[in-house]
């Protein structure tokens, strides 16, 4: 059996080029044999024999088994959907909305409205503001009513959605979201124009479907997100909603880290001195260690966690005096040991296992005297002492493996500790409350560590491809697609109001420091800006550019209000050489557009109080978004700071993805 499957395997190696025991195979080559022979062009039906078809048979479903198994995910996604189609088939299937769908909405809402009562309950004196600002008791006696009036519940909606700081969490979203519902899906009842625009709903998102699946235009998935949300809020075409879902839900981002890299972050020679005090076979055994090693990073394989081991490989050398009875011990030994503490990273956070230690321990035995002064006594003690060398070696040994394993542990179990907390206080439950934690995957092999990442937002669309490889190797790899920065920038930013003090406190916390551009001029008032919904801030990568757009809906400066504005400014990307080498430049092309939303300059004119803001606005983000940005050094902090700073070698953008490697500067 066992050589007639080899005989197989280098049967098929021989007869289609493709060679099953190598681990580079491509499940694109997999596909293309599979439809080579069974296209009519073949010969799978054609004049063979019954036995003959039935083995190119299993061999199909065997090779399209690997395909799947062995497939990277753009070999595998499903062929563009038939938008037209799917459109058309959605337009037979409208439904009026009826009383029914008002009274789910309104038990969507009781749900929403009572887990935010929860949240107040756990909550602290505060939650007496927001209940007043949220005029929390008018909302309960209207839900209380078997018929709410809806004018003060759209007021509830108004104050849920006016961009405070605290209303994007998900708390707040939750009856944002459902108290719309309910009062457009009570209005529409009985309107006999929701089917006309429902089709016109359709017409558009069937034009804006097919040009997005060829150009990905953030533009066109700003509409196309509009469209979606009209179809939800009205309970329509759920199937569609969910092919356009699934069509747009590749992963945005994967990073790839070199282990080298991340090794030398936590390369540290280890040199201690410590105090040696053990019972090894009845003798009290004191002296001094001395453990001179290198303490090191290893990724283990894995593939749904990040795993990492801490490498701690060293010698101890000890001096010690053994007492046991009138008996007195002197040895020196020499102990080899490697400690190794496993570290696995997922999504829902950071976990580590005790260290584990193995070590050999020789010994070299300097002298044995005993107290009584008698050489009978002394010859008994070191007949005695070589006798029970091995078995004290083997236990000295394993008396080290607890010392190590204990040191290791004490030492990294405080810093794995605070990191664990960091991520979750700081990363994950931040992301969780704003119902903005991604999807997604991390894995090691022995060289790289891997993620992959789907971060939608609040109903954006992800890729709608693969992204290409990166055609430079670096320590750190990275392939972002505009989608990923745009879904989570509007999940913070949109429709938020953000003061000029708050902006500096935030850069402050995450920075260090409150950069020069974000600063004030002497004399200047105070801004505010209330971000749009949607965009907020966006970003486009195509043909070696990066668009960056800036959306205000409104902006203050001290109290006065002024109209929305959109500041959009385009780089080209160019890699020269600098006075400290080679670097990598964004040069702007062009002056800033600022604008106001869907501003037509044939046809438009600005108004007085447009031109003073647009004036104020080109001499604030002037220092922003300079005419030449020199990409410079990143500088790393704490234990990363070792293996830094690092420098972007490599910088592309094509079709909506960016691409860049970064190395540590030499």
């Amino acid at each position: 059996m066992g050589g007639d499957r080899a005989e197989g395997l280098w049967r098929l190696r021989f007869e289609t080029g493709f060679d099953l025991h190598s681990s580079s195979s491509h499940a694109e080559a997999i596909i293309h044999l599979v439809d080579q022979w069974a296209s009519s062009e073949g010969k799978l039906f054609h004049e063979e024999s019954l036995t003959v078809k039935r083995t190119k048979l299993a061999w199909i479903a065997a090779l399209l088994v690997l395909a799947v198994v062995l497939g990277q995910p753009r070999f595998l996604v499903a062929e563009i959907p038939d938008w037209t189609a799917l459109c058309a088939e959605a337009a037979k299937q409208f439904r009026p909305i009826t009383k029914e769908d008002v009274t789910t909405a309104r038990k969507d809402l009781e749900a929403a409205v009572a887990r935010l009562e929860a949240r107040f309950e756990r909550a602290g004196p505060e939650v007496e503001g927001w209940k007043k600002y949220l005029q929390w008791t008018v909302l309960k006696a209207e839900l209380a009513k078997d018929s709410p009036d809806l004018r003060p519940l759209e007021e509830v909606y108004s104050r849920l959605a006016a961009g405070y700081e605290g209303l994007q969490l998900t708390c707040f979203a939750d009856v944002r979201r459902a108290l719309q519902r309910y009062v457009a899906l009570s209005r529409a009842v009985g309107d006999a124009s929701i089917e006309g625009r429902y089709h016109a709903v359709l017409d558009n998102l069937q034009k804006a479907l097919i040009e997005y699946q060829q150009s990905q235009d953030p533009h066109v998935a700003l509409t196309i997100q509009d469209l979606l949300d009209w179809l939800e809020l009205a309970g329509q075409a759920p199937e569609l909603r969910a092919a356009v879902r699934d069509a747009f839900a590749q992963p945005n981002a994967f990073v790839r880290v070199k282990e080298n890299f991340l090794a030398s972050a936590f390369a540290e020679p280890v040199d201690v001195t410590e105090d040696v005090r053990e019972i090894i076979l009845g003798t009290d055994v004191r002296g001094k260690g001395h453990i001179v090693g290198q303490r090191s990073l290893e990724l283990v394989p894995s593939p749904d966690r990040a795993l990492m081991a801490i490498v701690v490989q060293g010698t101890i050398h000890s001096d010690t005096v053994g007492f046991n009875g009138p008996a007195r011990i002197y040895s020196q030994s020499v102990t080899p040991f490697t400690a190794r503490k496993l570290v696995a990273f997922s999504p829902d956070g950071l976990s580590f296992q005790p260290a584990t230690c193995s070590a050999t321990t020789h010994s070299d035995i300097q002298d044995v005297d005993v107290t009584c002064n008698s050489a009978c006594v002394e010859r008994i003690a070191w007949r005695r002492t070589f006798k029970q060398k091995s078995a004290a070696e083997w236990e000295a040994a394993r008396k080290a493996e607890r010392r190590v394993e204990r040191r290791v542990d004490s030492e990294a179990d405080p810093q794995l500790e605070k990191a664990a907390e960091r991520y979750q206080t700081r990363v994950r439950q931040p992301l969780l409350d704003r119902s903005l934690f991604p999807q997604w995957q991390l894995s090691t092999s022995e060289d790289e560590l891997s993620m992959r990442v789907l971060q939608l937002g609040h109903g954006g669309l992800g890729a709608a491809d693969a992204p290409p490889e990166v055609a430079k190797d670096g320590a750190i790899a990275l392939r972002v697609h505009h989608t990923w920065f745009n879904n989570l920038a509007e999940g913070f930013l949109g429709g938020m109001i953000l003061k000029e003090e708050r902006l500096q406190q935030l850069a402050q916390d995450l920075l260090g420091r409150v950069p020069e551009e974000l600063k004030r001029d002497e004399g200047e008032e105070p801004w505010t800006v209330r971000f749009a919904a949607r965009r907020p801030i966006a970003v486009t990568f195509a043909d070696g550019r990066l668009v960056v757009e800036f959306r205000g809906e409104t902006y203050w400066r001290g109290d006065r209000a002024y109209p929305g504005m959109d500041v959009r400014a385009t780089y080209r990307i160019e890699s020269g050489t600098g006075d400290k080498g080679p670097e990598i430049r964004l040069v702007r092309e062009g002056p800033l557009t600022v604008l106001p939303p869907n501003f037509d300059p044939e046809r438009d004119r600005l108004s007085v109080r447009q031109q003073t803001i647009r004036s104020l606005l080109e001499r604030r983000f002037e220092k922003i978004f300079r005419e030449t940005i020199t990409i410079e050094p990143i500088k790393l902090e704490g234990q990363w700071a070792k293996a830094g700073p690092l420098v972007v070698t490599h910088l592309e953008t094509t079709g909506g993805w960016l691409r860049a490697v970064l190395d540590p500067a030499r």
